[in-house]
């Protein structure tokens, strides 16, 4: 499918192919391609929807796919060789921040009633502990849903989870579901609540069968969701690709966010070939649309696409993101953590890309006292993530 207009003369080169996961976050990769942001730079991009993220992360590591659209901790995983074959792999591109919710079914909702004396409680997790602590201990655990282990929906509904006291490896079953599935799930009875991105959270509030209780922007600030990801040897052996990609996807992220043309960029997305949704089940994830529904979004919340802010790659996310990881037993040691999060988080690239000066800021780097003991105090609670964000760093 295309709906450019204009024939465009391309550079001779073989096809790149990037997969995607069909959400509202993939919109930069379609706009690139529908408004001729890749063609312009030369680069001649094949998308292809994939249904998961496993695939998505198995088919660039095998090379069956260039390049992705990722979630933003995913090339941290495959690189340290967590929950899957280790494949250096590295994003210079941040897609969006935030974006995720957490969403539960009305009869779980109905049931905190009984344990809350306002909905404060609630939205807390607070009547939500109470009644865990309340059931039980041989009744059947209540279950949320995330899109995958390794993924701040993941981390952020387990962080939630763990400020109320309720450990998530014991007094709840986590699981994961296709975004796409997880409305259903949630209809049927066979989970509880889930963490997932918008439109999910919405559209369940909107069809009247749940209850969002609160963003992930109100648990962690704003943070990175989704990147470009490649393998770092496709990276080295296709540089000139590599940027020119990057570059387009920067005009592409500046486009979605212009609120001018979010008519249009609603059209292209409900698309078979992308999202296959109606114009009406996409507004939610934009802020140039106001949400319907029981909850309103803070604006903070909505996931945002473009400036150099958003954009840039953040190493300091990726200690962030590795400390996680140390924190649910998904990672005991890395040799150093510092060198990790420079090798995959390449800002370099990103301004090597755009022909910026590189900034000479390394203030995100742990000091030689800091960095043996890190994973642990974040593990702990003595290091934590500002609460509007990693743009503002950690307080400790």
């Amino acid at each position: 499918m295309s709906l450019i207009k204009e024939n465009i003369l391309l550079l001779p080169s073989d096809p790149v192919r990037i997969g995607f996961i069909p959400l509202i976050d993939c919109a930069p990769f379609v706009i690139a391609k529908e408004k001729g942001f890749f063609a312009h730079e030369g680069v001649d991009v094949v998308l292809s929807k994939e249904a998961s993220w496993a695939s998505i992360r198995d088919k660039v590591a095998f090379n069956v796919l260039d390049g992705a659209h990722m979630l933003a901790s995913m090339p941290i995983a495959a690189t340290l060789g967590i929950g899957t074959i280790k494949k250096a792999m590295q994003t210079s591109f941040t897609v969006s921040h935030n974006g995720n919710g957490i969403t539960i079914g009305n009869a779980l909702y109905d049931e905190l009633q009984h344990y809350s004396d306002s909905s404060a409680d609630i939205r807390s997790g607070a009547a939500l502990k109470k009644l865990i602590d309340s059931r039980d201990h041989q009744a059947v655990p209540l279950r949320f849903a995330i899109v995958y282990p390794y993924s701040s929906h993941n981390y952020q509904l387990r962080d939630w989870l763990s400020r109320v006291g309720i450990d998530p490896d014991k007094d709840v079953q986590i699981t994961v579901v296709p975004p796409v599935k997880m409305l259903d799930a949630l209809k049927s009875g066979e989970i509880d609540g889930y963490c997932v991105g918008e439109p999910w959270n919405s559209l369940a509030v909107e069809q009247g069968v749940g209850h969002m209780l609160v963003t992930g922007y109100e648990i962690w600030g704003s943070t990175p969701e989704k990147v470009f990801g490649v393998s770092s040897v496709w990276a080295e052996q296709n540089e000139p690709v590599h940027l020119a990609i990057i570059r387009a996807l920067e005009k592409a992220c500046a486009w979605v966010d212009e609120s001018a043309n979010q008519p249009e960029l609603l059209s292209i997305l409900s698309h078979p070939d992308y999202l296959n949704s109606t114009v009406e089940q996409l507004v939610y994830g934009f802020s140039a649309i106001k949400p319907k529904g029981q909850f309103d979004w803070p604006m903070e919340a909505y996931q945002r696409f473009s400036g150099s802010e958003i954009n840039k790659p953040l190493p300091s996310y990726a200690l962030w993101i590795m400390a996680q990881m140390h924190r649910w037993q998904q990672l005991e040691e890395v040799p150093s953590l510092n060198d990790v999060a420079e090798q995959v988080y390449r800002k370099d690239l990103y301004y090597k890309a755009l022909g910026l000066d590189m900034d000479d800021d390394d203030s995100w780097r742990l000091s030689s006292g800091i960095e043996p003991n890190w994973l642990e105090a974040v593990s702990s609670g003595d290091v934590r993530l500002h609460s509007e964000g990693i743009l503002k760093g950690f307080n400790e």
